[in-house]
C-alpha cells in the first residue's frame, strides 16, 4: 500500500504511469492534497493528511511543492511509515537543512527518508555499459579524470507574445506558470545534475567532495539577473568548480529552444577516453569512446520508471543504509545550491 501527499502534475504525468507498469493490479494507492479539487484516477483520496498517515503504508511519497516538504516530512516522521520518499529538492531553505540533519541524526529516523531525485538512478545505465567494456577499458574508466561536464538543457517554445516558454517534461505542453525566485534552474534542475554526477563518481570509486561557484545566472529572456534581485526566476545558469578534485562545469538551461534536449554528463579521462550519457526520446544513450574504439548502449524507458523500480524493490531495492547515504549526498548538494543562490540574490522574501 502506497501513499501520496500532494496530487499535482508530477504524480499524474510521471508517478502514476510508472506505477501502473511496475505494480500488480489492485495494489492500493492512497492520497491527500491540501487542494480539495485535486483528485487523480487510480488514487483513492482521503479527507485529511492524518487519515492517510494512519493507513498501514509500505511507503509514502511527499510530492507537494518544495516549500512545504519540510512541514509535511516532520508530520510523516511522527507516523509509523517505514519508508518516506521526498521529491527533489528535499527541503527549500538552509534552516530546513539544519533542522532535517538534526532530526535524521536520531537512530529511529535514520534510514527512513530517501531524497528521491530520479536522475540518480541513471548511473545504472553507465554501470551496464562499463560491465560490457573490455577489461583494459573498464580499468581505465576507474582511473584519473581530466574534467567533467554536466548539463540539463531543456527544449522550450514561445508563448503568444513571442517570449520563451518552458514545456512540460512529460507532455510537451507549454508550462504557463509565472515562476518567481526561488524557483528556477539553480535549485530545480541543478539538483538533477549534481545527483547524477556524484552518483556516477561514487560508481567509479572517485572522491565526492564538491566545490562550486555560480558563474552566470540569467532569466528566460537571457538577461542577466542582478545581484540582490529577489523576484525574477532563473532561466539559465552556469556553474564551475571541482568534484572530487576534478574540474567540473555545469550548464543549466530551461529555455534552450527547439534544439535543446541535452540531459546528462560527459566524463573525460586522462588516458584519452570519453564517457557520455544523454537522453534522447524515451531512452538514455551511453557512449564510451577511446580513439577508434566506440561502445554504446541504450537504456529504454522513462527515468521515473527506472527510479521507482529501484526504490520500491522491483529491481533490487535500497536498504536503510543506502537510503541514508543517498539522502546525505542530496542534502549536501541542496545546501550548496541554496547557498550559491542566496549569495547571489539574498534571502528570498
Amino acid at each position: 500500500m502506497l501513499g501520496f501527499i500532494g496530487l499535482g502534475g508530477v504524480v499524474e504525468t510521471a508517478y502514476l504511469p510508472a506505477l501502473r507498469r511496475l505494480l500488480p493490479a489492485g495494489v492500493p494507492l492512497w492520497g491527500f492534497d491540501a487542494d480539495p479539487a485535486r483528485q487523480l484516477a487510480g488514487i483513492e483520496r482521503l479527507p485529511t493528511q492524518d487519515a492517510l498517515l494512519a493507513k498501514p503504508l509500505a511507503a509514502l511519497f511527499i510530492t507537494t511543492p518544495p516549500a512545504s516538504h519540510w512541514t509535511v516530512l516532520r508530520q510523516a516522521l511522527a507516523s509509523p511509515v517505514p519508508c518516506i520518499l521526498v521529491e527533489k529538492p528535499l527541503v527549500a531553505t538552509l534552516a530546513e537543512i539544519d533542522a532535517l540533519q538534526s532530526t535524521l541524526a536520531d537512530g529511529h529516523d535514520r534510514g527512513r527518508v530517501l531524497a528521491l531525485d530520479h536522475w540518480a538512478v541513471r548511473v545504472e545505465g553507465i554501470r551496464d555499459l562499463l560491465d560490457s567494456l573490455p577489461p583494459e577499458c573498464r580499468q581505465a574508466a576507474h582511473g584519473p579524470l581530466a574534467r567533467i561536464e554536466g548539463y540539463l538543457e531543456e527544449p522550450s517554445g514561445l508563448d503568444e507574445l513571442g517570449v520563451p516558454c518552458a514545456l512540460n517534461f512529460a507532455t510537451g505542453a507549454p508550462d504557463r506558470r509565472q515562476l518567481r525566485h526561488p524557483d528556477g534552474v539553480v535549485l530545480d534542475t541543478g539538483t538533477h545534475v549534481l545527483a547524477l554526477l556524484r552518483e556516477c563518481m561514487a560508481l567509479l570509486g572517485q572522491a565526492l567532495d564538491l566545490q562550486l561557484t555560480l558563474a552566470t545566472m540569467n532569466d528566460r529572456r537571457d538577461v542577466p539577473i542582478a545581484p540582490g534581485d529577489h523576484q525574477t526566476a532563473e532561466g539559465r545558469a552556469s556553474l564551475q568548480g571541482r568534484l572530487g578534485g576534478v574540474p567540473v562545469s555545469i550548464r543549466l538551461d530551461k529555455y534552450a529552444g527547439v534544439a535543446g534536449g541535452r540531459k546528462g554528463l560527459t566524463l573525460y579521462g586522462e588516458q584519452g577516453w570519453q564517457l557520455s550519457l544523454d537522453r534522447q526520446g524515451d531512452e538514455d544513450r551511453i557512449v564510451w569512446q577511446q580513439g577508434a574504439q566506440r561502445v554504446s548502449l541504450r537504456r529504454p524507458g522513462a527515468i521515473y520508471g527506472h527510479a521507482l523500480a529501484e526504490v520500491l524493490g522491483v529491481s533490487g531495492g535500497l536498504d536503510a543504509a543506502q537510503r541514508q547515504a543517498m539522502t546525505a549526498r542530496r542534502l549536501e548538494e541542496v545546501r550548496l545550491l541554496l547557498q550559491l543562490q542566496q549569495d547571489w540574490r539574498g534571502e528570498p522574501t
